[in-house]
């Protein structure tokens, strides 16, 4: 028994459903081990969580990462946001916890280096370093508004979320553009 065997069968239970499906019950269940024997090993669920949620956002970071190595400007953005939003439809439940999870010391420092190929990719626009801060909290939370809709089944009205995507990054990358020739601002 390990605490990354332990994150592991974290991990698959959230594969199977929900964020709220994750109890040290479950755990040990598949574990074929005891609450108390699982609690020899880690703290509590807010432990796992936050583990899980490393892992998660390591994950992510390394596919941004693959997704945009060699590329610029709004092909980088481009494949950015399709690996982004790829590995929340593949990884909901994960990706839903490293928004509610704990943020240990350990969560923080995993999200600062899951921010930069976001801020590398953003610096090819030729943004001034100011606006690279506020551009890359734009870039999460709006992206992050969109995945989390389509995960949550909020955009029942639109008939072709792929084509309300391809919009939303037109758009996205028209006013990152935008920002090129106003250095002002920001």
């Amino acid at each position: 028994m390990s605490v990354e065997r332990i994150v592991d069968v974290a991990v698959e239970i959230l594969a199977q459903g929900s964020v709220d499906s994750l109890t040290t019950r479950e755990i040990a269940r598949r574990l074929s081990i005891s609450q108390p024997t699982l609690y020899s090993h880690v703290s509590g669920l807010d432990e796992i969580r936050s583990l899980a949620a490393i892992r998660g956002v390591a994950e992510l970071s390394g596919r941004v990462r693959a997704a945009v190595r060699g590329l610029t400007g709004d092909v980088a953005l481009v494949a950015m946001a399709r690996a982004y939003r790829g590995y929340v439809r593949e990884h909901p439940a994960l990706y839903m916890l490293q928004q509610r999870a704990p943020w240990p010391p350990e969560f923080q420092e995993q999200g600062l280096a899951a921010a930069e190929p976001v801020r590398g990719v953003l610096r090819t626009y030729g943004l001034t370093e100011a606006q690279v801060v506020h551009v890359h909290l734009v870039f999460r939370t709006s992206i992050h508004g969109f995945v989390d809709q389509e995960i949550n089944d909020a955009i029942s009205d639109v008939a072709d979320p792929d084509t309300s995507f391809e919009y939303f990054l037109a758009i996205l990358a028209a006013g990152i553009r935008s920002l090129v020739s106003d250095p002002d601002r920001g």
